[in-house]
């Protein structure tokens, strides 16, 4: 059994929210939530040859499916509810190394309550704890001012900033944890 299969049937529950994989029933609201014009500009799809719906559906299925090998992708669910209101991720997951790269995203109707930061804060003790990761690493654009929030108030400290490959003048902030 691969770590993905036993991950997939986990809940990991807090104060007010719970991870767990997500359901086929899931891809309308997570794709919906990937196409919000408020939280697009801050997730970076890979566009390549495809056109921008062939990448969101490819994102969408990886995400429902697990068919992405080097990444875990949980759901983001209320407490006792049925309904996705976001996403918490390991991506670029490297268990040789004990690396990954944080991703999360939150409907914005749902924002300023905490539960991003309660879900990245169970997120980060399930790796840390029972995947044995030796570092994570977050980032998120200069002006992101919540979601750096997100990632100090669950210990991550900034490692450096980069100027992003756009020209846009805009800079990608890089956060990282280590292993306790």
């Amino acid at each position: 059994m691969s770590t993905y299969e036993a991950i997939m049937g986990m809940a990991l529950q807090g104060a007010a929210v719970e991870l767990k994989s997500m359901a086929s029933a899931d891809g309308a609201v997570l794709r919906a939530l990937l196409s919000h014009p408020e939280v697009q500009p801050h997730i970076q799809l890979r566009q390549g040859s495809s056109s921008q719906q062939g990448v969101l559906d490819k994102l969408v299925n990886r995400m429902l499916h697990g068919y992405d090998p080097c990444a875990l992708h949980t759901g983001i669910y209320l407490k006792g509810q049925r309904e996705l209101i976001g996403s918490v991720s390991l991506q670029n997951w490297n268990r040789h190394e004990g690396k990954a790269v944080l991703g999360y995203m939150l409907n914005p109707a749902w924002w300023g309550r905490g539960f991003a930061t309660e879900a990245l804060g169970l997120l980060l003790a399930y790796g840390f704890r029972e995947l044995e990761l030796l570092k994570v690493e977050g980032r998120c654009r200069g002006d992101n001012l919540r979601s750096e929030q997100v990632m100090l108030k669950n210990g991550l400290t900034l490692e450096r900033t980069l100027p992003m490959a756009d020209g846009s003048g805009d800079v990608m902030k890089v956060f990282t944890m280590l292993h306790k």
